[in-house]
């Protein structure tokens, strides 16, 4: 690349890259609410800002020049990605207010589905951050998270299975599996991100 079209290049990776990050604090406000009902309150306006930032400017770079080929696939694929971590930020807000006034789940369900949130809230931070660098061991320790998600998500099936009983409130249940699917996907979209960083980086285009 020229010196200015490189210019331009790294610009759009620095500004996918805060989408990215948008998404994220997004998916940590909606989480707070999960988390604690009662007193996470301020992390509803907080997540739907960064959604509605997050919408306006996916619109502003999918409207603007995005710089040559290599800027097409990066803008096209991140934003692809960023969009869909957006829709289920959504479903997670949902989720949040269909459950006020309910009860908090149990306790060792609630801490497995709390292990699964930080995972997928660490991973979609690094993915920003692998985006940005492109370094291979960046890319190498999301998808290594990726895997630890997976596994949270199977321990709380375990836990769920094992633990039923006829009191048991299958609504409280199926939260809890429609919330780990949700931060699941939230990890997918994040690894496959940086699945591509090294493609995407200043330094290889």
């Amino acid at each position: 690349m020229s010196g200015g079209a490189d210019g331009a290049y790294r610009a759009l990776i620095g500004e996918l890259a805060a989408l990215v990050r948008l998404a994220h604090t997004a998916l940590r406000g909606a989480t707070a609410v999960l988390a604690d009902p009662a007193g996470g309150g301020n992390g509803i306006p907080a997540a739907e800002k960064a959604l509605a930032e997050l919408r306006s400017r996916i619109e502003e770079d999918a409207a603007g020049a995005l710089g040559g080929r290599a800027g097409v696939v990066v803008g096209v694929h991140v934003g692809c990605e960023v969009e869909a971590l957006g829709q289920l930020v959504q479903r997670l807000l949902e989720a949040a207010w269909a459950r006020q006034g309910r009860e908090l789940f149990g306790e060792r369900p609630l801490a497995s589905l709390h292990g699964i949130a930080d995972a997928a809230l660490g991973l979609v931070a690094r993915a920003a951050d692998a985006l940005e660098s492109g370094a291979p061991k960046g890319v190498a320790d999301v998808l290594s998270e990726l895997h630890e998600v997976g596994q949270r998500q199977r321990l709380l099936y375990e836990l769920l299975l094992r633990e039923a009983d006829a009191d048991a409130d299958p609504v409280d249940t199926a939260d809890l599996v429609l919330l780990s699917c949700c931060y699941q996907q939230c990890a997918e979209h994040g690894a496959s991100i940086a699945r591509h960083a090294v493609l995407f980086s200043p330094a290889a285009s």
